[in-house]
């Protein structure tokens, strides 16, 4: 099979030549462009025709303008194609080449059909193009990191350029010549207006989606240590901690506008309320308490804040354990969910505990 991306010459006016096509007809007029955009009219031209099957160019279906989409990345490697900032200021330059009148590329092109798809190519490639470089989540694109307080800080402004990019029109020949511009005089996009609402995202996903993360690393942690269900409870007491304060962020907030000031507390207040409904202390009253059971190898910690599997871890082992079966029968139910804290590693609640053990003792 031939590169895709070989010279080849329509005629005494059109050639592709370099990875670049180049329109001209002998006037002072003459027409150059490179990048993607000359590589979706040279697809566009040879489909359907001796040399376009020889090249392995199928562009009117999704799979075939997927593999052309690959093959030009790489063939284009060491140009820098297929990355973004290259191939946005390929389309500027073709944009400007064209000066405003797109009848040169349906010149170039032949017919309206060869233009559309053509054209059509170039924007499914920058939208492909949007989608990679901004990721399909928030949390892709600026990682988790802690507190909740300075990942929702940094998001915020990297947000805002993640929905300016999903919000081009491609089309548009002034916005993409005004993006090359912008892009040459910072690559990041740089901002001072950050966005504290997530395109495509619920708030309680995100909540959840960071906690999770918060979490597993807390849990790691823990399991390092040999009373890990201990450490764990301990751990968890310092998270609540320091997730719900950020007096560090308050110099930086102070260039906040009041709706943005506004909606950042709105955040945090929701995170601290959720962070709080999830993490309870042990027992604020009792800071010395002396742990009387250990996990065993019988049954697997109860789900947290699962009252149903915890009844159930209570019956089964007061089968077993006369010791546990004890504590149970003798002690305050306050002081043996204590205990039942610190095996499981979160705080069991003695008032939803007794909900579940009177709904059991009834049936």
């Amino acid at each position: 099979m031939k590169q895709l991306l070989d010279n080849y010459i329509f005629s005494d006016a059109l050639r592709y030549e370099n990875h670049r096509m180049i329109y001209d007809t002998g006037t002072e007029n003459r027409t150059e462009i490179g990048g993607f955009p000359a590589a979706a009219v040279l697809g566009a031209l040879l489909y359907g025709q001796d040399e376009g099957r020889e090249r392995g160019i199928f562009v009117t279906d999704p799979n075939g303008r997927k593999e052309f989409i690959r093959r030009y990345e790489d063939e284009t490697l060491h140009e820098n194609g297929g990355m973004f900032k290259t191939e946005v200021q390929a389309l500027s330059e073709a944009y400007m080449e064209f000066n405003g009148d797109m009848n040169i590329l349906l010149a170039i092109c032949g017919n309206e059909r060869l233009y559309d798809l053509a054209f059509g190519m170039m924007v499914e490639y920058m939208e492909q193009l949007v989608k990679e470089q901004v990721y399909e989540h928030i949390y892709e694109l600026c990682e988790w990191r802690e507190p909740f307080a300075q990942w929702l800080f940094d998001a915020g402004y990297i947000e805002t350029n993640r929905q300016h990019l999903l919000s081009i029109d491609w089309t548009d020949a002034a916005i993409v010549c005004g993006l090359a511009e912008e892009m040459e005089k910072s690559p990041t996009l740089e901002t001072s207006n950050p966005s504290f609402l997530f395109d495509g995202e619920r708030a309680e996903d995100l909540l959840n989606g960071y906690y999770n993360w918060l979490m597993a690393s807390v849990e790691q942690e823990a399991a390092l240590y040999p009373d890990a269900n201990v450490q764990l409870a301990a751990f968890k007491t310092k998270v609540l901690q320091y997730e719900t304060d950020y007096d560090f962020l308050k110099p930086e907030m102070k260039a906040f506008t009041p709706d943005q000031l506004n909606l950042f507390r709105k955040w945090m207040n929701q995170w601290i309320h959720f962070l709080q409904e999830k993490i309870q202390p042990v027992n604020p009253k009792k800071k010395d308490i002396r742990q009387e059971f250990l996990l065993d190898d019988v049954q697997p910690v109860p789900q947290e804040r699962n009252y149903v599997q915890v009844r159930e871890y209570i019956f089964e082992r007061c089968k077993y354990d006369k010791k546990f079966e004890k504590a149970f029968k003798d002690k305050k139910r306050t002081d043996f969910c204590d205990q039942l804290s610190l095996l499981f590693g979160w705080f069991v609640d003695p008032n939803a505990l007794g909900k579940r053990l009177n709904k059991k003792a009834k049936k």
